[in-house]
């Protein structure tokens, strides 16, 4: 039985037992990552009782001491720990006299291990109710830009809503959510390292594009705006993109639940937008659905402030939505530079961050044919409209 495993049984055997479930059948099945998850073992569970039958799945820390550090580790089971145990509570408080379908779904949560070294996450398994995830190997279609992009909304919305209606609740929240670059492992190598990852980027661009995207990603005030928030603050996902959504069809419907909150901040509403749009996207889909996308986005945002009767104009007008866009645009090389591997690469590649030796090194991979037709993309868009 591996560690994981084990760590896994002894907290589910707490969990089941503090909601009465003394006899039962259980079986856990490891699932593979394939390249969705980085930080953690992930399992199904299916628990059988006398009164019902539980279809749960549970992440458990997986992770070697020095990533532990450079990926801030600790803070993002922190931050998971807090959306889990307290902010889906109030959020759902804001929003439960809402229509089913107006609503930002959560998946529903049994429980969260903090121990060092074990933290654990059980919720429900909602692959068993029929929702599938992307894959995240292709772009997405314009039904699924559009519902990523409602449910986005929704989710930014419940933060205005907080912040109109407990001020101090939400400050409270917003001061301790705020991000904080991890400079602990920052050395001659790891900058080395990340030389390595920026070359390795341009490398695929044409040659007259090339000095444009060194020029940006070596600029000393690069992260200055990094995960911050500008106009307004909201709490941002973080990492809001294809791979952290799961997606059930319901007739001529598509339905979608967004997981995955270990990277929550006080941000800016655009950088969990363009985020999304650019690590899930292609250049063919963003010519034809960019701009389409971008006003569905404030439309939805617009709905979704005034169901929590809270005026857009006041929170979060359309000017500072267009002024958060034009400082942040350029900052999408940053993404496409340091995520945008990690998000498409093939899962046999994929390095393990679990192993004593892993170091930043791993978060150094070799360019595939699909992340050189992205990124190419990428820099096409930002090029062409004067971005960079």
């Amino acid at each position: 039985m591996t560690d994981t495993k084990k760590i896994l049984l002894d907290f589910l055997d707490t969990v089941l037992d503090d909601r009465g479930y003394k006899q039962r059948d259980v079986h856990i099945n490891e699932i593979k990552t394939e390249g969705n998850n980085y930080t953690s073992a992930l399992f199904t569970v299916n628990v059988k009782t006398e009164e019902k039958e539980l279809k749960l799945f549970a992440k458990v820390a997986q992770i070697g001491k020095e990533m532990r550090v450079i990926a801030n580790a600790d803070n993002l089971f922190r931050t998971e720990r807090f959306v889990y145990n307290k902010l889906v509570h109030i959020y759902n408080n804001l929003q439960k006299h809402l229509d089913e379908e107006h609503k930002f779904i959560f998946p529903e949560f049994y429980g969260v291990n903090s121990e060092y070294g074990k933290e654990t996450v059980i919720l429900e398994n909602l692959n068993a109710s029929g929702y599938k995830p992307h894959n995240r190997l292709k772009s997405m279609n314009w039904d699924q830009g559009r519902v990523g992009v409602e449910s986005l909304a929704r989710f930014h919305a419940l933060s205005f809503k907080l912040s109109q209606s407990d001020p101090e609740g939400f400050a409270k929240i917003a001061d301790d959510m705020v991000y904080i670059l991890n400079t602990a492992s920052v050395n001659e190598n790891t900058i080395n390292q990340f030389i390595e990852m920026v070359e390795n980027a341009v490398k695929v661009l044409k040659q007259e594009h090339r000095e444009k995207v060194r020029n940006f990603m070596y600029r000393p005030d690069l992260y200055e705006k990094y995960n911050k928030p500008l106009s307004t603050p909201v709490l941002a996902h973080g990492d809001y993109r294809l791979s952290n959504m799961l997606f059930k069809r319901k007739g001529h419907d598509l339905n979608a639940v967004v997981v995955d909150y270990q990277t929550l901040h006080t941000g800016c509403p655009v950088s969990d937008l363009f985020y999304f749009i650019f690590t899930g996207s292609d250049e063919h889909f963003r010519r034809l659905y960019y701009n389409k996308l971008i006003n569905h986005y404030y439309t939805s945002l617009e709905e979704a402030l005034k169901r929590l009767a809270v005026d857009p104009v006041e929170v979060y007008p359309r000017e500072n939505f267009e002024s958060d866009m034009k400082q942040l645009l350029p900052y999408v090389v940053q993404t496409a530079v340091v995520t945008l591997p990690m998000v498409v690469v093939e899962a046999e590649s994929m390095q393990k961050w679990d192993t004593e030796d892993a170091d930043f090194s791993s978060l150094v991979l070799k360019p595939t044919a699909l992340f050189a037709q992205r990124f190419t993309g990428i820099i096409n868009d930002l090029i062409r409209w004067g971005v960079i």
